[in-house]
């Protein structure tokens, strides 16, 4: 026998193990996953089954009732229109609500024209009433000439202070 590194024997044979072991894994799993053989192993007694899935011989009843497409058709429509009409609503409401805030900011500005307008009225009356006392105080007025018909005016005599229960002393 001859004397070899035990190292590279050893690697050697782990790679051919390696090796061997992809080869048989692959086919395993082929065999084992594939629906030939998966079929086979269910029903082995009937291979022409696989060729033909449904034979005369044995007619399958349906166990399902066909679709009536007009009865469908009309819940989608009754659907669509309850639908619709929600939208309607909603649309309707929403213009509905515009409309009463234009109107409230149309009402707003107004009412602040309004405020403005007699604001500035006032404040007009106030610049006239200023100028007229300016211009009074500035000027010296003679005396006012009353109508002939006019009584004069007397000064208002005042009354004694009476005093209850008292009497000379």
């Amino acid at each position: 026998m001859p004397k070899g590194n035990i190292l590279s024997d050893s690697f050697e044979q782990l790679a051919e193990l390696g090796q061997t072991t992809v080869k048989q894994g692959s086919k395993q799993i082929a065999q084992t996953f594939s629906p030939l053989k998966i079929l086979e192993t269910i029903n082995p007694q009937s291979p022409q089954s696989l060729e033909s899935p449904k034979s005369p011989e044995s007619p399958k009843k349906d166990s399902t009732t066909p679709l009536d497409f007009s009865k469908l058709q009309n819940s989608y429509k009754n659907q669509e229109k309850v639908k619709m009409e929600s939208l309607r609503n909603r649309l309707f409401q929403m213009v509905k609500r515009e409309d009463e805030k234009s109107l409230e900011r149309k009402k707003a500005e107004e009412q602040e024209k309004k405020r403005k307008e007699s604001t500035e009225k006032q404040e007009k009356n106030r610049q006239i009433a200023a100028q007229q006392s300016q211009q009074s105080e500035g000027e010296p007025q003679g005396k006012v000439r009353r109508s002939i018909f006019s009584h004069k005016k007397v000064a208002q005599r005042s009354q004694a202070e009476v005093k209850p229960a008292t009497g000379k002393q």
